[in-house]
């Protein structure tokens, strides 16, 4: 059984130009892990100072090994919280209006 963890990211206050040419490289690694359903959310605030991920796996190990593949790690700071539960709104079709 897999267990659910909120990772949260602190972001540098300035991008530098490095940080820059990452991003793109951070969005396929980030698109891959939705397809494949071991993110489940990934959220960045306004301020773009913090980035909360949650992600599915076996265990703290697990999700270790898949955060330090991010592109971004060595510009931010991370904590790993192991979630209790994770509870999302049902995902399903909308209503069908026979007229």
């Amino acid at each position: 059984m897999k267990d659910v963890f909120m990772i949260h990211f602190t972001l540098p206050e300035h991008f530098n130009s490095e940080m820059w040419d990452v991003i793109p490289a951070q969005r396929v690694v980030v698109n891959q892990l939705l397809e494949k359903r071991v993110i489940l959310n990934y959220s960045l605030d306004m301020d773009r100072r913090n980035l909360w991920v949650f992600m599915e796996g076996k265990d703290m190990a697990e999700i270790n090994s898949i955060i330090r593949s991010f592109p971004i790690m060595k510009f931010v700071t991370v904590r790993i919280h192991e979630l209790a539960f994770y509870d999302t709104a049902p995902v399903g079709l909308p209503e069908l209006i026979l007229n």
